[in-house]
């Protein structure tokens, strides 16, 4: 009887079955490789594949909302990152008087330097806003018009020559098909 494999192993076994099972491996070979016998390859790939079944019935809602939810952390990401910077940046200097290689603090001074704000995180604010829009399907989808009108007198041809041309390409593909049934 075969030995147990741990549940680590057995995830380990399963990924390892799995990709080489996508590549197109056969059991046979999976087996070698992974050194577990082909039945257990065999019971391992029908665990994937009723796995792989239920994951792709995924509820369409359900996972719009949790893409919509990281959407929004982000979002709420950038926001507080724009707003610390457009806090002014503010530094502390100590002057004072070098004494034997120490030096006496006689006054702190504070700088204080405004800043704009930087607009990376703006256009992460901005991008956050268009993927909701598209997960949520808000955006119209876009119409385009054929602005030119193609008319047969364009081409020049009549509707008589036009309808003799149809004929004879009509009459090729007969001959053509009666050749290949001849031979």
């Amino acid at each position: 009887m075969a030995k147990r494999r741990s549940n680590g192993q057995l995830a380990r076994d399963r990924r390892r079955i799995s990709d080489l099972y996508l590549q197109g491996w056969l059991q046979t070979d999976i087996a070698k490789e992974v050194g577990i016998d082909q039945s257990t390859v065999s019971r391992d790939i029908a665990f994937l594949q009723e796995e792989w079944q239920k994951s792709s019935l995924i509820d369409i809602d359900a996972k719009k909302a949790e893409e919509l939810a990281k959407v929004d952390r982000l979002e709420r990401e950038y926001w507080t990152a724009w707003d610390e910077s457009c806090k002014a940046e503010e530094t502390l200097r100590q002057e004072g008087v070098a004494i034997d290689k120490t030096v006496t603090p006689k006054k702190v001074v504070k700088t204080s330097k405004g800043q704009a704000g930087d607009p990376r995180f703006l256009t992460g604010i901005q991008w956050c806003i268009n993927k909701r829009c598209e997960i949520i399907g808000i955006d119209a989808p876009k119409k385009l018009e054929h602005t030119g009108k193609i008319k047969y007198e364009d081409v020049g041809l009549s509707d008589e020559q036009r309808a003799e041309r149809i004929a004879a390409i009509f009459d090729r593909a007969r001959r053509r098909r009666a050749g290949q049934a001849d031979s």
